[in-house]
């Protein structure tokens, strides 16, 4: 009968000890450093674009030109029509034939130039217009 008060008395001591492991595992405490936070990165910023400039240039190699004049004084005064529509326009000259040519871009890239003229050739009033080269 010993043995079996022994035997139970042991049975209880297992399974107290268990009873206090499982609480023990229960207890767990998660402090805020436990936390994970995503966050998401930002989009990178897009590169920048290279800005062309819409005006005239006069050391550029190609001209667009819409215009050409005999009197100074006229090819002056449409120039400034041309800036009221939002051109940056300017009139340029050749010396060999004395014309005054009023360009409203110029460039020193052909290919730019001539995809350019196309876009102005769309409008009606410059359909006649055409690249000169320096």
């Amino acid at each position: 009968m010993k043995l079996q008060y022994l035997f139970v008395l042991l049975l209880i001591m297992v399974v107290a000890c268990k009873t206090k492991e499982k609480k023990q595992d229960l207890q767990v405490e998660v402090s805020p450093q436990d936390t994970v936070q995503v966050v998401e990165s930002p989009e990178p910023p897009p590169p920048p674009e290279e800005e062309i400039d819409m005006g005239v240039n006069l050391d550029d190699k190609y001209f667009l030109v819409v215009d050409v004049y005999t009197v100074k004084e006229f090819a002056e005064s449409w120039n400034k029509e041309y800036q009221k529509q939002g051109f940056k326009s300017a009139v340029i000259m050749r010396n060999e034939d004395g014309y005054y040519r009023l360009a409203v871009q110029s460039f020193n890239d052909f290919e730019l130039a001539q995809n350019a003229l196309k876009v102005l050739r769309q409008e009606e009033d410059f359909k006649d217009a055409w690249i000169d080269y320096r």
